[in-house]
């Protein structure tokens, strides 16, 4: 059986930054929550149903008729986390996951809430890719692969659907790359998100840019979904390639 980590995270904000994340610390989030937890067995990913810049708000202070705080973390659209809590916190419902305690997961998972409509086409490219990030972050703290980093839907026996729009098997390829120290590939859906982006700033591509994912992503296997990268880059895509800069920049930063 896997050993799990015993306490309450009280260094999420710390192996967030590690993992060359932008943090906002909570004043007093080290001593928030519902109790200490029992011992620390995964990630509970969520979306917030909101979408605006105020989401974080309910999920620190609560509903009428759920008192908060309603998850650790709150993921911002351009990548950001804020730590809220550091005890338990009631997302997670009832449900089971293999290894977790069936309808009792608040004890045992750090939820993390993610800002968007809940419609599944609001995602951003630095959103994802921070959620990814930082759910290895923590599965790595905890000495957990990324089999336990579960979308609430899948634990839910509540009919839940969050968060929607995520093929939760391709994040967990790309977060156990993360946990493993590899760079994880950039999705087909991450490219188009970055295709339409440029189009709407800059209008359509002209057919001097023959495809803006070859553009991206290399020539190899582009009709196919399949972005094997430049050999220029060391068969990274430009968006990786830029990633890695900025990780070691942050690196050489800290």
């Amino acid at each position: 059986m896997t050993m799990s980590w015993t306490g309450d995270p009280v260094w999420l904000a710390d192996v967030l930054r590690e993992a060359g994340l932008r943090v906002i610390e909570h004043d007093g989030w080290r001593d928030r929550g519902h109790g200490d937890f029992a011992d620390l067995r995964g990630v509970l990913c969520h979306h917030t149903a909101g979408g605006g810049t105020d989401d974080w708000r309910i999920v620190q202070y609560g509903r009428p008729d759920l008192e908060g705080p309603l998850a650790q973390l709150v993921l911002e659209r351009d990548g950001t986390f804020r730590v809220i809590a550091a005890g338990v916190c009631w997302h997670a419902g009832r449900g089971s996951w293999p290894g977790w305690p069936t309808n009792n997961a608040n004890y045992h998972v750090i939820g993390i809430e993610a800002v968007s409509r809940g419609d599944g086409t609001d995602w951003t490219p630095a959103q994802l890719d921070a959620y990814k990030r930082g759910c290895a972050a923590i599965l790595r703290r905890i000495g957990r692969t990324a089999d336990d980093c579960v979308a609430h839907r899948e634990y839910s026996t509540e009919g839940k659907i969050d968060p929607a729009g995520i093929d939760m098997d391709e994040f967990r390829r790309d977060v156990q790359a993360f946990i493993d120290g590899e760079d994880a590939p950039m999705s087909a859906a991450e490219v188009n998100q970055i295709q339409d982006f440029i189009t709407a700033f800059c209008g359509p591509i002209g057919s001097d840019v023959k495809d803006i994912r070859e553009q991206l992503c290399g020539q190899s296997q582009r009709d196919a979904g399949q972005y094997a990268g430049w050999p220029q880059l060391g068969n990274r895509t430009v968006v990786d390639a830029l990633a890695d800069i900025y990780t070691r920049l942050q690196r050489l930063e800290h």
